[in-house]
């Protein structure tokens, strides 16, 4: 009985092992051409990032191309990761300077599937293009949205002045976009070219400039999140405005009397509640 007991438990124990190795192993392995070939067949998202990201490993070339054709898919999510799983292959340079080129073309849908890639692909030497086609009027807004959101993955100090300047883009995607962008930038903490846009027509761009500016930490611009706070008609807006206060650890004597108003008296539940918070975060 005792030597029975003991093999069971090298068996489980030899089990247990191999189970966790094998785990280990789908980790960017354990695809095939068939599995992506069938993968991108069936049409489904899920299963072409899975396969994709299974495959990451793969040597394959005849694959290149079948992933390629994923650049222009309408899903934007499975034209990155084919950006990203292309990225790590010997490829990647003749994929980049085909996305370049169409950035220097008019084709709105082709340059925004480009940009898509161009952000996944992480190259400083793309700042450039996509910076002088984000300011391109040819391309849609939609487009132009892309790019700033691709600058923003490239993630290097040279997108800031280009991000910068699409703060002042009459498209609302875009400057929605450049802000998000920026946001996403280390060590920026200067928002005065973003609180002009708590006063932007659109909700929209309103709310994501007071997000922008709690991310950037500015207390320079409590002012401008105190206004906002008192004065939009949008409780999003003033929402976001209560916890942008709170971390940019606005001064009380700015900040303390127009929270106390808003955590007492706000028709928004979620505004009274930021209010609350926010008071509890500011500088003396």
């Amino acid at each position: 009985m005792h030597t029975n007991k003991t093999m069971k438990l090298a068996v489980v124990t030899f089990l247990g092992i191999s189970l966790a190795a094998a785990g280990t192993a789908v980790a960017g392995r354990g695809s095939s051409p068939a599995a992506i070939s069938r993968a991108i067949a069936s049409g489904s998202s899920d299963a072409i990032k899975a396969e994709l990201e299974r495959a990451e490993h793969l040597v394959c070339f005849s694959c290149v191309d079948m992933v390629r054709t994923l650049i222009d898919n309408q899903d934007q999510g499975i034209r990155q990761v084919a950006a990203w799983w292309l990225a790590r292959r010997t490829a990647a340079g003749t994929v980049r300077v085909d996305m370049l080129t169409r950035l220097s073309q008019p084709d709105s849908i082709a340059a925004r599937n480009a940009a898509d890639v161009l952000g996944e692909f992480h190259y400083v030497s793309s700042i450039p293009a996509l910076s002088a086609a984000l300011t391109n009027p040819v391309y849609s807004g939609e487009a132009r949205a892309h790019m700033a959101s691709a600058l923003g993955r490239i993630n290097r100090p040279a997108v800031v002045a280009p991000l910068t300047a699409a703060l002042g883009d009459g498209d609302i995607q875009v400057k929605v976009a450049a802000m998000k962008a920026l946001q996403s930038i280390a060590g920026l903490r200067d928002g005065s070219a973003v609180s002009p846009l708590l006063g932007d027509g659109d909700l929209g761009v309103r709310a994501e400039a007071a997000t922008t500016i709690g991310m950037f930490h500015d207390a320079n611009s409590s002012a401008a999140l105190v206004t906002a706070l008192q004065n939009d008609a949008s409780p999003i807006v003033r929402k976001n405005a209560a916890w942008a206060l709170g971390e940019v650890h606005a001064s009380s004597s700015i900040a303390g009397p127009a929270l106390q108003n808003a955590a007492a008296n706000d028709a928004s539940p979620f505004v009274r509640s930021l209010a609350t918070a926010a008071l509890t975060r500011l500088s003396r």
